[in-house]
């Protein structure tokens, strides 16, 4: 058998020209199959952006879903611890009276708890024409007491006490059987100049300050510290002197 004859230079030339033509040849020369995937890949790129522009249309919606529910969560709690507040409430304020219920002539001072919860008392100042008194014969003394006068007097602690709902408590108090008739009437008179400040707390430990400045009573923190507590005792006799004692 008689091999080929070898390739001459010019057949090796053209072979390497038709070779590199293939390789630069355009993209609609590729086959049916490579045009396919092209496409696809095309039109998914121009999808991409409208499929973001979707998602971020959906997420907002779920945010502001999500934003919703946070907030009510936050209102029901807020409301909820308002309503635990509000169901033990208390009010305590400043009540006095010439007479009992009864009709029996008597001079009270007193601490009465109008809310719905009880309040501990934390502290009291009263004042009279400007000063502070820590006793309630101190206070008779300087306002109404005739010198040579006699006083029966009644003394209630108050601080530290709890008042239910509804309770009164009295801390002061003044019979007319044993006292002087000027002293009497002077102090009938004279208790309306009373200036009473009270701090009083819930269970929950809310706090508040009811003084004669105030219409209303104002949240504190925690009780004032300057003011001059009233104990109702004369720190040398802490309970009735003989004779002061209050008659039934």
């Amino acid at each position: 058998m008689t091999p080929p004859p070898p390739d001459s230079p010019d057949d090796i030339d053209a072979r390497l020209a038709r070779v590199e033509a293939a390789l630069d040849a355009p993209k609609s020369d590729a086959g049916p199959q490579d045009t396919g995937l092209q496409d696809a890949l095309s039109r998914l790129l121009r999808l991409l952006p409208l499929v973001a522009a979707a998602n971020a249309v959906l997420a907002v919606p779920a945010l502001i879903i999500s934003l919703g529910v946070a907030y009510f969560a936050f209102v029901q709690a807020e409301a909820t611890d308002k309503m635990q507040v509000a169901s033990v409430w208390p009010r305590v304020t400043y009540v006095t009276s010439n007479q009992d219920a009864d009709g029996t002539r008597r001079i009270t001072l007193s601490l009465i708890n109008k809310g719905v919860g009880p309040a501990l008392i934390r502290g009291m100042e009263l004042r009279y024409r400007g000063k502070a008194y820590t006793g309630f014969r101190e206070l008779l003394d300087a306002c109404c007491a005739q010198p040579g006068g006699t006083s029966a007097i009644g003394i209630g602690s108050i601080n530290g006490e709890v008042l239910r709902p509804g309770e009164e408590m009295m801390f002061a108090l003044l019979e007319p059987e044993g006292t002087s008739a000027e002293t009497y009437e002077r102090f009938d008179t004279e208790r309306r100049e009373l200036e009473i400040g009270v701090c009083y707390c819930s269970v929950f430990d809310d706090c508040w300050v009811d003084d004669w400045r105030r219409p209303e009573p104002r949240p504190v923190a925690q009780c004032p510290a300057d003011w001059v507590q009233y104990s109702g005792f004369p720190q040398e006799d802490p309970v009735f002197p003989e004779g002061d004692r209050p008659r039934r």
